[in-house]
């Protein structure tokens, strides 16, 4: 009998499909390391509900850790093996980014300087001059090297609880110091308003109406490139001139948004819906040339050939546009930092900021500080100008 396709629950381990009778059943598999650090596997089907399959599953990982199976102190398991544990049983808590991204850092990093050691033997000697030294030595950032470190505790944390090891004796390793970010760092990624003018009206003159339209629903609302790559003609609504933002899109394909705050709807400018409206006809002309019916839920950006344009698209256009015409380079997320410190100069509140950007206002606060503390100082001085009347 071939065996049934598993999907995954959001419990670790545990998995639900379809019997014969196509009635939902639950399973669980459980991959462990023996004592002499052969990879093996428990498994087992026909649970009629995922609590039934998770308290069966505890049995088995006790029965694991206390008896013959036991892989609690392996003298045996590697760096490069656990790793591969690790990776298998996160996978599913993380999103789509997030899980490519520490399986990059653990292909690249993680196994070709430590992979050969045991995970017992593992020392915060070794790991400072293996892994945080070569790092360096490779140029890596010190953001990088703490970023790389915080995820490698994780997979270390995790090898504890499963007392794969006794203890983390590499938590107080000392790591390069990454330097806090000043206002040279966030203003150098940012337009004043003139800038923000020329930049558009230059997009406009030089580049598709494709083009032009992301670069100015970036620096209009503040969105982030992916929210504007997954935005979709149906969470636009221009009558009542609001915006709805609701998913992400990269090269991974469409997803939630970043966070829950990202869920949002937005009022847009009178000018903004009627360039969309615009822009609207001429999509709809375009799909008719290659024989396409327009559809609400279809993409709003699309390229000449009517598919969905890349997350690379605003990045082209600021690159090619900042050296025809010599105007300051910034990055697509340099027009979310562009569209806050406008709304700060011109004193509005940091609970709508935070509203509209999808962050939290303690983020904006964080991230904003010397924005604000130069609102602060120009407040003062009118301040001054004014009591200073005699």
């Amino acid at each position: 009998m071939a065996r049934q396709k598993l999907q995954k629950t959001r419990k670790e381990n545990i998995y639900w499909y379809q019997d014969s009778d196509k009635k939902k059943k639950y399973a669980y598999r459980y991959k462990y390391y023996d004592h002499v650090g052969k990879r093996r596997e428990k498994s087992k089907q026909g649970f009629n509900s995922d609590v039934e399959a998770e308290r069966a599953l505890t049995k088995i990982k006790s029965t694991i850790l206390n008896g013959g199976e036991k892989i609690a102190l392996n003298e045996q398991i590697t760096v490069e093996q656990w790793m591969d544990v690790y990776l298998d049983r996160q996978q599913a808590k993380w999103k789509v980014s997030t899980a490519a991204n520490y399986k990059r850092i653990t292909i690249l990093y993680i196994k070709p300087l430590l992979g050969k050691y045991k995970m017992s033997k593992l020392t915060r000697g070794i790991y400072e001059k293996e892994f945080v030294d070569q790092l360096t030595n490779m140029g890596k950032s010190a953001k990088s090297i703490e970023l790389y470190h915080g995820f490698f505790m994780g997979a270390i944390n995790a090898a504890v609880d499963e007392e794969v090891i006794q203890r983390n004796k590499m938590s107080k390793a000392d790591l390069p110091k990454v330097a806090k970010q000043n206002a040279n760092e966030l203003e150098g990624n940012y337009l004043t308003v003139q800038e923000l003018q020329k930049l558009l009206s230059c997009v406009k003159r030089e580049f598709s109406l494709t083009r032009y339209m992301l670069i100015l629903l970036l620096a209009s609302t503040g969105m982030r490139r992916g929210e504007a790559c997954a935005l979709r003609w149906s969470e636009i609504d221009l009558q009542n001139k609001k915006l709805s933002i609701n998913h992400t899109r990269d090269h991974f394909g469409e997803r939630t948004t970043k966070t829950d705050n990202s869920i949002r709807t937005i009022d847009i400018t009178d000018f903004l819906a009627s360039q969309f409206e615009k822009y609207k006809v001429w999509c709809k002309e375009r799909k008719l040339t290659f024989g396409m019916k327009h559809a609400e839920s279809d993409y709003v950006f699309i390229s000449r050939n009517c598919n969905p344009i890349n997350q690379n698209e605003a990045s082209i256009v600021l690159d090619q546009v900042t050296e025809h015409y010599d105007l300051k380079r910034i990055t697509p997320h340099g027009l979310r930092h562009t569209f806050v410190s406008i709304l700060i100069s011109n004193n509005v509140p940091v609970t709508s900021i935070a509203k509209i950007i999808g962050d939290t206002p303690q983020t904006v606060m964080k991230t904003y500080a010397h924005s604000f503390e130069e609102n602060e100082k120009k407040a003062m001085k009118v301040l001054s100008e004014i009591t200073s009347i005699n």
